[in-house]
């Protein structure tokens, strides 16, 4: 790879060079013409390129500058940003918005996953297509947040030979989904999980009490007074210091046990 100045790995500078491994990524995509595609971390414009094949229209972020001339060279229909996507991908990414790009593809500077994780949790997209660290699987498996928004399918493992410069871990193309939508799967614990994270600046007990007469009206057409929620609550027998507190991951787990223990 021809690249006309050193990488900074303290940026996840590790470039993919294997040109099978883009085309896969693309395939899974399954781009047309009406898609609009989001990709975080251009680099030399390799994966850009490619999509711009496919897509409709490409919005690609490189927050080196130094690939501004590189970048320049790709197709008209590759909108590029030379800064970081974090400030657009907030703008875009509140209470399940549909956003001026349906699908992301990208191969991910290691930093930007967990974040970007955070923004799909209010994200209505229709495609997501990543590469991240292998060792990131783990973290999509155990992170409550995560777990209560999204799913993953690993597609294929690639091995970190194929990189410049070679980082120290191997990466996973995986797929993501969003869970089923806990109104018309009928599905509160996952509701009242979901809702606590939206309202993450709220007490734990005033979201478990909104969220239950929510739940209730939306689900059943039913009126759930503000005292009857509050009975509800106080049966899930949570630590009242987790009650009182923003939310933290232990009050996932709470909810998890409460429910599993309702159903045994």
């Amino acid at each position: 790879m021809n690249i006309p100045f050193a990488p900074d790995p303290l940026k996840d500078q590790f470039f993919l060079q294997d040109e099978a491994t883009i085309i896969r990524m693309v395939d899974l995509a399954e781009l047309n013409k009406n898609d609009t595609v989001l990709e975080i971390g251009a680099g030399t414009g390799n994966l850009t390129s490619e999509l711009a094949k496919h897509a409709g229209k490409v919005i690609s972020f490189e927050i080196d500058p130094r690939f501004g001339p590189l970048l320049a060279k790709l197709p008209r229909n590759v909108e590029v940003h030379l800064e970081d996507a974090w400030d657009f991908a907030q703008l875009h990414g509140k209470f399940r918005k549909k956003k001026i790009y349906n699908k992301i593809v990208s191969n991910l500077p290691y930093s930007f996953c967990e974040r970007l994780m955070h923004n799909l949790t209010f994200l209505d997209f229709d495609k997501v297509i990543l590469l991240v660290p292998l060792k990131f699987l783990n973290t999509l498996s155990t992170n409550p947040i995560f777990k209560s928004f999204l799913t993953y399918q690993l597609e294929f493992k690639v091995d970190k030979s194929n990189f410049y410069p070679q980082p120290k871990t191997n990466s996973a193309v995986i797929s993501l989904s969003s869970l089923p939508d806990p109104i018309s799967s009928n599905n509160l614990p996952l509701f009242l999980k979901q809702y606590i994270y939206q309202h993450e600046n709220q007490k734990v007990i005033n979201s478990l009490r909104e969220g239950l007469i929510k739940f209730t009206r939306f689900t059943k057409g039913d009126v759930l007074s503000k005292k009857q929620a509050a009975q509800l609550v106080s049966e899930f027998q949570i630590n009242p210091q987790l009650l009182e507190t923003t939310p933290g991951a232990m009050i996932y787990e709470e909810i998890d046990r409460h429910y599993s223990s309702a159903s045994s």
